[in-house]
């Protein structure tokens, strides 16, 4: 019964050309199998392989960003207290596998503010400042880093946090000079010019220009203001693009 079915189905094949050239076409594919690219071809191959691994990617949460600030703060009041020029970075976005959702900001200060700060080291501190602090910030520079840059980043914040006391300086080891570390691990081109040690915003200025020279994406650009106009004030923002380095 078996062989009487196969060679009616044969019979069937060959007298009808539609289903003879299906026939052709399928048993072109199966012998070829072997080496990936049958009827397809080997470009054809390349694509779907490419497609697939794109599609991969995507729901792995490769495709998760992370966007790096780095703020400065003039001299000021904040609270019933004293804000000095300082600069300080956040942490905005989703890192993956999971697009975990990433806010966070980071800065370097003295633990308390008195007359011995001018001439010796004393107590510092990582802290991370309310969101009214940040509002007042001046953001200098943005830009994207990846899961591993974003590491990086955590990991200098870590080694800060552990350095033994007293951990500020003024003159070597302020806010300044962890932001620069910061720019460090985000792979971006730094200055040691002692010249910006106690110009937070100069030097992230100058951090600004040099990354735009180095043909990385940064976005630079001032907060918006209330004003008393009904028309909004739009936040300006100067984009250099290009590619990575």
């Amino acid at each position: 019964m078996g062989r009487f079915l196969r060679d009616f189905a044969q019979a069937y094949v060959w007298t009808h050309p539609r289903k003879r050239a299906e026939r052709h076409d399928m048993y072109g594919c199966v012998a070829r199998s072997r080496v990936l690219v049958g009827c397809w071809g080997a470009s054809r191959v390349r694509q779907f392989l490419l497609t697939a691994l794109f599609f991969f990617a995507l729901a792995s949460g490769a495709y998760a960003e992370v966007t790096l600030t780095f703020y400065s703060h003039h001299f000021g009041t904040y609270g019933n207290g004293i804000a000095f020029p300082h600069a300080h970075i956040g942490l905005r976005g989703t890192t993956g596998p999971g697009a975990k959702p990433v806010k966070a900001n980071f800065g370097f200060t003295a633990q308390t503010i008195s007359p011995s700060i001018l001439w010796d080291s004393v107590e510092g501190a990582v802290l991370s400042m309310p969101d009214d602090y940040m509002a007042r910030g001046q953001p200098e520079l943005s830009l994207t880093i990846s899961d591993e840059q974003y590491r990086a980043v955590l990991a200098v914040v870590d080694r800060w946090r552990k350095y033994p006391q007293p951990s500020y300086n003024l003159d070597k080891h302020n806010c300044v000079t962890f932001v620069r570390e910061i720019a460090v691990a985000a792979r971006l081109p730094t200055s040691n010019d002692v010249k910006f040690i106690h110009s937070p915003k100069e030097f992230l200025e100058d951090l600004q220009l040099r990354a735009s020279k180095a043909n990385r994406i940064v976005a630079r650009g001032k907060p918006r203001q209330p004003v008393a106009s009904p028309q909004p004030q739009t936040k300006k923002t100067e984009t250099v693009k290009a590619g990575n380095s």
